[in-house]
């Protein structure tokens, strides 16, 4: 079991000058994790990097892991938005596509943006078995956030079929992360893994 510390300070109890300052420190971690992995990132470095005190950075996350677990739910959110934008200026004919063909889209771009940032798929598998509260909360919201942009592209498809392949597909992406990120097996197979599970379980939507 992990130490007991402080929980992070919310958003919603910070001033727009806090939640600024806490937005510059994710895109520092952001930052870093293109160039280095999680186990190497120092909070002295985050500090020194972002020019924000130690002292506040302390106070914002008491703990690594905590900005950590923020700073993966704030490029999911920028991955997210991307998304949102490039469909909504029509760049991507698959959204009118069949819902099969939506689902891959979608994961294969999720695979994509890991294997451009091999570090955050490291990220990915080391929080995925934190004990910590924190980021469990954080992972389930981020979590709560691509199922009902799942289940959008999934729309017509009967919902407890709609829930297993997201169990389906999800379990196979997390398990395709950690043989890849272990060199198990190398990227295309796992992008074949997670594509394969999305026809066998939608291959007739």
């Amino acid at each position: 079991m992990s130490e007991s510390v402080a929980a992070p300070l919310s958003p919603d109890d910070m001033t727009d000058a806090q939640r600024e300052r806490r937005r510059h420190l994710l895109d520092t971690v952001i930052a870093m994790l293109g160039e280095t992995s999680p186990d190497r990132i120092q909070m002295r470095e985050v500090s020194d990097r972002s020019g924000v005190a130690l002292g506040t950075l302390y106070r914002y996350f008491p703990a690594k892991q905590h900005l950590l677990a923020a700073s993966m739910a704030a490029w999911n959110d920028i991955l997210a938005d991307r998304l949102v934008e490039e469909r909504a200026a029509g760049t991507r004919g698959r959204a009118h596509g069949s819902v099969l063909e939506r689902v891959i889209d979608l994961y294969t771009r999720q695979m994509k943006a890991f294997q451009r940032g091999p570090n955050f798929a490291r990220l990915e598998v080391e929080l995925q078995t934190s004990d910590d509260a924190y980021v469990r909360d954080t992972l389930d919201e981020r979590s709560a956030v691509n199922r009902k942009a799942l289940f959008e592209l999934m729309d017509g498809v009967p919902a407890e079929r709609a829930r297993l392949a997201s169990l389906s597909i999800g379990s196979t992406m997390l398990n395709s992360l950690v043989l890849w990120t272990t060199g198990r097996i190398g990227f295309p197979e796992a992008l074949r893994n997670v594509q394969d599970v999305s026809r066998l379980v939608l291959g007739d939507q």
